[in-house]
């Protein structure tokens, strides 16, 4: 249970060894200063018995004091790699020191060991659980107002409960871009002066990550996600925040969640719509609707038309494993669709509804992209659930979640983001900071929940509520997926 249960069943087993080993741990501690307080005896008898043992080898009587002393040794050897593996407080390495000394010594010496183990783990564990701070680094900060990793350190650094000690940018700090933006530039400056590690890897910043619950977030680009999560892991993180949706395919998530699991990693993904007010205020109001209620998600960004094919190009997984993938989470999260589920899938072919476009590549000269503008869907599962999605690059600031009687078509209620009130307030701020990502403005206070629910969950040993797993954003994935392709027949 310990080293292959649940996480709530190896903190129960922990806490379940510690009255039962207290005296063990303290008895050691007494042996230690004994030790310590009668070195000079214990040398002397040391030096008895080695003579003692090379007279009994002359005699041909050698072979049991010999066993002993190799006995010994190795015993030493041992403990002196699981007290090592204790202190970084690396359980998969425990395990292993544990399993090698039962296999290799003699079993009472080994269980003993373990029960000390089991006791020191589960003290620190509860000193850890009571920090104050988490340790976060930042990789994949991208450039200052307009990379979501930038974003988010500027939110990490303000939380009281985070301590902000790397941030990794493998592109403007390993040479390969040869302009480095100076706004980049005074960051790094700015955050070296404050203590705070910057390199081009996680290796790079030379961070024992194991020696303190840390969180890695990841805002990358999708197709550096799973080399960067490889490292993040690695390097001893405790738990992932990635932006999504997490890596390019199906297999390569599949393959992180196999890799964070046998190494007891947590990971959330930064789908915010599955907090953010408005879609819960529709989900609400739709369950009181009556059996016809149908939900419509509508998601806008504000690029114009001219700036599609940089928006291509950076966002090269396409707009289902991009800008709609929020939607789709919500699908997988509240409706359950799946691949597995889905029964139908519906096309708005309408171009005002659905458009794709094939444009030229911004860095690859003589290169196309092509990728949606617009689409419109309805999925159905196959005991009868109905949602509907649409998402416009170019439709404006202004999100919604409607919830039509889906019998008529009528639409019932909307409930959109930002409302009058928080639209003024938008536009203030994209006034007074035009450079900035309008999104930014726009959905800062769900980055800012999102944030918080993942940081309390390392502190406290607990679940971020109601934040999507891994296992959420590989079913939105290979919805992403399929949907692409019935897209791209239909349009």
């Amino acid at each position: 249970i310990l080293f292959e249960g649940r996480s709530a069943d190896r903190k129960k087993a922990v806490t379940t060894m510690n009255d039962a080993v207290a005296f063990l741990f303290h008895l050691l501690t007494l042996i230690s200063s004994a030790d310590a307080a009668f070195g000079s005896v214990k040398r002397k008898k040391m030096a008895e018995a080695a003579a003692a043992a090379a007279t009994a080898a002359a005699e041909g009587e050698g072979a049991d004091a010999s066993s002993t002393v190799a006995l010994f040794e190795k015993s030493v050897a041992f403990l002196e790699k699981l007290l090592a593996k204790i202190l970084s407080f690396d359980v998969v390495g425990v395990a292993e020191a544990m399993r090698e000394m039962f296999a290799e010594i003699n079993p009472v010496v080994a269980a003993f060991a373990a029960i000390v183990g089991l006791y020191m783990l589960g003290r620190m564990g509860k000193k850890k659980a009571k920090a104050r701070t988490v340790d976060v680094v930042v990789v994949g900060c991208g450039v200052p107002k307009r990379g979501m990793g930038w974003y988010h350190l500027t939110q990490l650094l303000e939380m009281k409960n985070v301590r902000v000690v790397g941030v990794v940018e493998p592109f403007f700090l390993s040479g390969l871009c040869k302009n480095v933006p100076p706004s980049f530039s005074a960051l790094v400056d700015d955050l070296r002066s404050k203590g705070i590690k910057c390199a081009d890897s996680v290796k790079g910043l030379g961070l024992p990550l194991h020696h303190r619950r840390t969180v890695c977030l990841i805002a990358g680009r999708t197709s550096d996600n799973p080399q960067l999560f490889e490292d993040c892991v690695d390097a001893g993180a405790c738990c992932v925040f990635l932006e999504k949706p997490g890596a390019p395919t199906v297999k390569e998530l599949e393959r992180m969640k196999a890799l964070a699991s046998s190494r007891y990693v947590d990971v959330y993904l930064g789908y915010n719509k599955n907090i953010t007010p408005y879609v819960r205020k529709a989900l609400n109001f739709a369950a009181t609707a009556g059996e016809n209620a149908h939900v419509t998600f509508c998601h806008n960004n504000s690029y114009k038309e001219n700036e599609l094919s940089e928006c291509f190009t950076r966002n090269a997984e396409g707009m289902l494993k991009n800008m709609a993938v929020h939607e789709l989470a919500l699908l997988v999260t509240f409706f359950g669709v799946t691949t597995e589920t889905i029964d139908k899938f519906e096309v708005e072919t309408d171009r005002k509804i659905s458009q794709k476009l094939t444009l030229p590549h911004l860095t690859e000269k003589g290169q196309k992209v092509t990728d949606f503008a617009r689409v419109g869907f309805k999925a159905t599962t196959k005991n009868g659930t109905s949602v509907s999605v649409r998402a416009d690059r170019c439709g404006g600031n202004v999100s919604y979640a409607a919830v039509l009687d889906g019998a008529g078509g009528k639409e019932l209620a909307r409930f959109e983001f930002p409302g009058k009130g928080q639209m003024e307030a938008f536009d203030i701020k994209c006034a007074a900071d035009p450079e900035m990502m309008p999104y930014f403005f726009l959905q800062s206070d769900d980055y800012l929940e999102l944030k918080t629910r993942v940081v309390d969950a390392v502190r406290t040993r607990g679940v971020a509520q109601d934040v999507a797993t891994i296992d959420i954003a590989i079913e939105a994935l290979k919805l992403a997926e399929y949907g692409t392709k019935e897209l791209l027949k239909k349009l």
